[in-house]
């Protein structure tokens, strides 16, 4: 198996660890057993639930600030997976220009056949075509009516025929070899993504599977093409202990290389990474610190009366070696810091 099909596989572990917390109440997510196998439902530790629910918490508050305060701000998600962060946006209403996932091209077909097959999550997509009706149950034959017994099937929604790609309005599901900045910047501009409009852009553990100068390289090709634009990225970080060996141990055995550990030395690399790159107003913080201090506490209260943990040193000691952070090329992200 190459590192790329292993790096692939870590969508499925991340959305049945997802799937399993929002069974458990830790939060609400109506759409993401649909991408699930009943493996998701299989028993988690609850250091992991509660892990998932800090890093969904801490994504999703910034992305809420940052539409909040940029009505016509796009949100460009790398190696999205599975992840349904664009329907709880639809759900709650919220404002955008345009919404882009990208992921390689197998994610990419599985989440386009999912969405399709599931009538819950192709309803959220606008369409503009006429859809006949098919609430009919009886049909005219002359002057006699007899039941509609092999009524119509609702048609496919138009934007998921395709298996390789969507382009809707504000939103568009396409690959990429994030690696490849001159590919990343046709299929961008191919979605009709504005470089002048606010963006966000959203990497949850995408770099570390980067070399460094391939990382550096996207980062600087986002801060010098995108007018205002925001890294948000949630990764490893203070690798170089004990702690840090058994988890790259662990990545290893599963043939998932991490060729950007260097830049997980600590949170100073991380943002050195970023300020030499052009985003220059940065904040990275220790997940363990946005758990204690930035994330709302009665959250907290809540979340930890779910399961019972007897000891916290293993959900502590995880959450130092994950951060969470945002850099920006514009100081006006300051205000969706944590």
């Amino acid at each position: 198996m190459s590192s790329d099909e292993a790096i692939q596989l870590t969508n499925n572990d991340a959305s049945y660890c997802k799937s399993y917390a929002i069974s458990k109440g830790y939060w609400s997510d109506p759409y993401l057993k649909y991408f699930c196998s009943s493996h998701s439902l299989e028993h988690k530790a609850p250091e992991i639930s509660r892990g998932y629910y800090a890093r969904v918490n801490a994504i999703r508050s910034c992305v809420y600030k940052f539409i909040e305060k940029f009505d016509n701000g796009q949100v460009i998600n790398l190696g999205a997976g599975f992840d349904t962060l664009y329907f709880d946006l639809i759900d709650k209403n919220l404002k955008f220009k345009k919404y882009i996932e990208i992921d390689f091209g197998r994610i990419v077909s599985s989440k386009i056949r999912l969405m399709r097959s599931k009538r819950a999550l192709s309803d959220k997509f606008p369409r503009t075509d006429t859809i006949e009706s098919t609430s009919e149950t009886t049909q005219t034959q002359g002057d006699f009516k007899v039941p509609n017994l092999f009524p119509k099937a609702s048609p496919v929604h138009p934007s998921l025929k395709s298996n390789s790609e969507i382009h809707l309005e504000n939103y568009d599901l396409i690959s990429a070899d994030l690696r490849n900045t001159d590919e990343l910047d046709s299929k961008l501009k191919m979605c009709g993504v504005s470089f002048k409009l606010p963006t966000l852009v959203i990497a949850e553990c995408v770099l570390v599977y980067m070399s460094l100068d391939k990382s550096s390289n996207l980062l600087k090709y986002l801060s010098e093409n995108f007018e205002q634009t925001g890294f948000l990225n949630y990764e490893q970080c203070n690798l170089k202990d004990k702690f840090g060996d058994i988890m790259m141990a662990n990545m290893q055995a599963r043939e998932c290389r991490l060729e950007g550990t260097e830049a997980c030395s600590s949170l100073s690399t991380q943002m050195e990474r970023f300020i030499n790159n052009g985003l220059n107003n940065t904040q990275v913080i220790t997940m363990s610190d946005f758990y204690k201090n930035k994330m709302d506490q009665d959250e907290r209260h809540r979340i930890e009366s779910i399961e019972f943990l007897d000891e916290s040193e293993l959900l502590f000691q995880l959450m130092d070696h994950y951060c969470i952070g945002i850099a920006s090329n514009s100081p006006v992200f300051k205000e969706i810091f944590f």
